[in-house]
Parts: structure tokens; C-alpha cells; sequence
């Protein structure tokens, strides 16, 4: 059985995957975060008149699937860029830094 990593480096990041494309529920579960999370980033990233496919979302046919390495580095330009202000902002920048310490190997 042949394993392949993905890697994308930005900055001192460097992400590390082993599929090119993941469900929703995948990357809900890999993040460890509800849906609902996810639905408000998408809606408030499209009401600012952005589209979701920049966020890393693959729509194929009726099925969605997300690009892993684009949507980390959605999340390292777009989510964890402020400084959180409300308890709702502070769970999920805690959400996005756990999913950050299980997903990306640190360059030294």
C-alpha cells in the first residue's frame, strides 16, 4: 500500500496530508470543530463577496470536498491574523491552534 504525504510550506509552516481532498465531515472531525463553525465562516467569507472555492471548498456535483493546504492556509491568513475579542472567537482560534499543533510540523 503506497502512502503519500502532501506538503505545502508557508512561512515556517510546513502542513503535512495524506489525501488531496477531504468531505466536510473529515475535516469537521480533524479539526474538531461543529458544523455550524464552519457554515458561519463560509457564509460571512461569501457575504463579504468571497468565494468559497478560495477557502479551499470543492463542490463535485452535489458532494462538497476541501482542499486541505489551501484551507489551512485560509485559516493561517483569514482566522488566526486577530487577536480574538469575544468567547465565540476564543474557542474557535483555540480550535484552529489544536488543529494546527495536530496537522503542522514546525521548521526550526
Amino acid at each position: 500500500l503506497l502512502s503519500v504525504i502532501l506538503c505545502s510550506t508557508i512561512g515556517m509552516l510546513t502542513f503535512k496530508f495524506t489525501k488531496q481532498l477531504y468531505r466536510t465531515k473529515e475535516l469537521l472531525k480533524k479539526l474538531s470543530i461543529p458544523e455550524g463553525t464552519l457554515d458561519f465562516w463560509k457564509a460571512k467569507w461569501t457575504k463579504d463577496g468571497n468565494d468559497t472555492y478560495d477557502m479551499g471548498l470543492r463542490l463535485f456535483g452535489n458532494k462538497a470536498y476541501w482542499d486541505p493546504i489551501v484551507f489551512t492556509q485560509w485559516l493561517s491568513v483569514f482566522r488566526l491574523t486577530n487577536k480574538p475579542t469575544t468567547p465565540e472567537q476564543k474557542t474557535d482560534q483555540e480550535k484552529v491552534i489544536l488543529f494546527y499543533k495536530k496537522h503542522v510540523k514546525w521548521k526550526q
